[in-house]
């Protein structure tokens, strides 16, 4: 294997000056093919619980490169190198690719470590030697061999243009701003929970005051007790009938549910089952132009962190799995579509 990385090392110099003359093109498709060729050889037989050695991360590592083609380089990223543009390249990584690479970019997860080969940290030099457009290609296209799957169905250009952005500003980023001990998102402190948003625009903020809104209904469902609050617009339409009466909520109206793990409390009469630490808040917003596909509603989960009071997004890695965009409760609300996918009914009182 020290042999192989050696040849593949090799490779990758002869190839490092990007041209557009035939005798580069000729060397760049020979690189792919020898290196692709190794690379099949020394994965074959890995499972997924076999961690790969050294020289095997290394050969997948370097496909990454041969893979890129000569016309990517061409390409200029669009959008200017400013705040704005890298914090939203942020949102989108934090919505589609933290689950594998980590909250902080260094693919330190339970998913990406199980990947043959791991996902790559993107703040390693080996990353970062990347193009934007170059990159732009990686994310587009994906990398055949490995854990990186194509992503330009579900991810527009202008996003992916976004992402190259923050990519190479990961490594300036200090530790304790560019990451939080997630699996897949960061955290922030609890005060400024109004500045996290899911993918696809559904934001915190949209709910500011939410602690305060009328209750809705309250629900016990195995280890957690919840609050379902309701803003003004959706008391009124509750009051007025709906969805009873046959009409959809109208557009503005916003329900969250907070819930919190479930504890009996022997200190007080009959050992009644309590709210204990919180867990989560649950969002959902009626926007029937913004949300047209799922059902006119958009959705958000924040998990919560009690020993830091902290939010952050939830993830496939909580219990239940959650997705990080605004459809991310649409499949199960279906179940109640009749009901303009509401499940709670408007508590007598």
């Amino acid at each position: 294997m020290p042999e192989l990385k050696t040849e593949a090392v090799g490779l990758l110099w002869i190839g490092g000056g990007r041209g557009g003359d035939r005798s580069v093109a000729l060397k760049h498709k020979l690189m792919f093919g020898v290196i692709s060729a190794m690379l099949a050889a020394s994965l074959q037989g890995c499972t997924a619980d076999k961690n790969p050695s050294q020289g095997e991360t290394s050969l997948a590592n370097a496909a990454k490169d041969v893979t890129i083609p000569l016309e990517a380089g061409k390409m200029k990223n669009p959008l200017p190198e400013t705040d704005e543009v890298v914090s939203q390249g942020q949102e989108v990584f934090l919505g589609s690719c933290a689950q594998c690479h980590g909250a902080d970019a260094r693919g330190d997860t339970n998913v990406g470590r199980n990947m043959n080969p791991p996902a790559m940290d993107l703040s390693s030099s080996h990353v970062q030697h990347w193009s934007d457009a170059e990159l732009f290609w990686i994310i587009q296209n994906g990398v055949r061999l490995t854990g990186m799957p194509a992503w330009k169905s579900s991810i527009s250009d202008t996003d992916t243009w976004k992402l190259a952005r923050f990519i190479h500003k990961i490594p300036a980023a200090p530790a304790s701003t560019a990451a939080a001990p997630s699996q897949a998102q960061p955290v922030v402190s609890a005060q400024d929970k109004y500045t996290l948003k899911v993918q696809n625009g559904l934001a915190f903020s949209e709910f500011r005051g939410y602690e305060g809104w009328p209750v809705i209904s309250i629900s016990h469902n195995g280890g957690a007790v919840a609050a379902i609050l309701g803003n003004p617009v959706m008391i009124d339409a509750f009051k007025a009938g709906y969805p009873g009466n046959g009409k959809a909520f109208p557009d503005g109206a916003r329900m969250a549910k907070v819930h919190w793990t479930a504890k009996v409390d022997v200190g007080e009469p009959g050992a009644p089952t309590v709210p204990g630490p919180q867990h989560d808040v649950d969002l959902m917003v009626k926007d029937s132009k913004r949300f047209a596909d799922s059902g006119g509603w958009g959705y958000a989960v924040f998990e919560y962190d009690a020993a830091s009071d902290r939010f952050r997004l939830g993830n496939l890695s909580d219990k239940p799995p959650q997705g990080n965009d605004a459809k991310c409760g649409f499949t199960c609300h279906t179940k109640v579509k009749d009901k303009d996918y509401v499940f709670t009914n408007y508590g007598h009182r």
